[in-house]
């Protein structure tokens, strides 16, 4: 494949191109560090401004991450993505499980996720550098009913797996339109639905094919995230989300959490959080005001869960923001 696309990859500068593909020299050992395309990103990174915070590219969907430090674990909100990362490592955590990866590494996250989330190696001589890209439902849908069925394989909200060379080559591909806003219409629609199709033939895309399935578990699951974050002010009740998922409540409690390591009780409140942290460090609306916008009752329940979440009170958070 690589052959046969080096004619674009070669002026691309992306470090995956030449003579022979770097992954067919024996295997992940043997992969070298795809420079070329670090460095590029590294100069994007420098030119934008973004300083180490991830920043969207002119190709609809793909966003650069550039980080000079390691960071300590924060709460965020993953929407559905994949990641694939060049330099440095990164860990997330989501209820009793901790996935660590790293270089060459690829991330799939098929669900919204409240989750705890850090880069682990990185300094500024060899920052962590990694590609993401915002998974489409709807062709992932499209392309599922055209690839033959595999044997089921548990299905997680989250999964790693060294990247395949397939998936890295594209995401080279995607990343050096950057450079040609003219092709992005005619060719970035092209190279999003090639990597969407590897990612559902990936080892790690279990939960991808399940979605895809509207009477699957996963699917009735993701139904019922759906509804969660449709309105995540309103506390849904869990037997209304077991019968959106087609579900008994303790089946769907089971699965909810086997898929994403946490209780739909305790989900629904992490968005919360993660709603109102970002108002509390916009620094606009009173610790009160801000518990009601989130759907809190009570400030002082409200002040409580946040800093059992967040290590801090809403307003020493807001303060050390500051």
């Amino acid at each position: 494949m690589l052959r046969q696309i080096c004619p674009i990859l070669q002026s691309c500068g992306c470090g995956l191109c030449g003579a022979r593909a770097p992954w067919q020299d024996g295997g992940q050992e043997a992969m070298p560090m795809p420079d070329l395309l670090i460095d590029r990103i590294v100069t994007l990174a420098d030119a934008s401004g973004a300083g180490d915070v991830p920043f969207a590219t002119l190709v609809p969907g793909l966003s650069v991450v550039r980080t000079r430090a390691p960071t300590e674990l924060v709460h965020m909100v993953y929407a559905p993505v994949f990641c694939l990362v060049l330099q440095g490592e990164k860990q997330i955590v989501t209820g009793p499980r901790s996935v660590a990866f790293g270089r060459m590494d690829s991330l799939i996250v098929s669900l919204d996720l409240p989750a705890l989330s850090r880069i682990t190696l990185a300094s500024a001589a060899a920052p962590y550098v990694a590609l993401a890209l915002e998974l489409d439902p709807a062709l992932l849908r499209d392309l599922a009913a055209e690839i033959p069925a595999r044997p089921p394989r548990e299905a997680l909200a989250f999964a790693t797996a060294p990247a395949d060379a397939e998936i890295a080559e594209a995401m080279a591909r995607l990343f050096s339109l950057s450079d040609k806003p003219e092709a992005i219409p005619i060719l970035a629609p092209l190279i999003r639905q090639e990597i969407h199709y590897w990612l559902l033939s990936s080892a790690h895309g279990a939960m991808l094919r399940d979605l895809a399935h509207a009477d699957s578990r996963a699917a009735g699951i993701a139904r019922a995230i759906a509804a969660i974050r449709q309105d995540f002010t309103q506390t849904q009740p869990v037997a209304s989300l077991a019968r959106l998922a087609g579900m008994s409540v303790s089946a769907f409690h089971d699965h909810f959490r086997n898929i994403t390591g946490t209780s739909p009780l305790q989900f629904q409140k992490q968005l919360k959080l993660a709603a109102a942290r970002r108002l509390i460090l916009m620094g606009e609306l009173s610790v009160a005001s801000t518990a009601f916008a989130v759907g809190y009752e009570s400030p002082t329940q409200f002040s409580r869960d946040y800093s059992r979440l967040f290590g801090a009170s809403p307003l020493k958070d807001r303060q050390l923001a500051a």
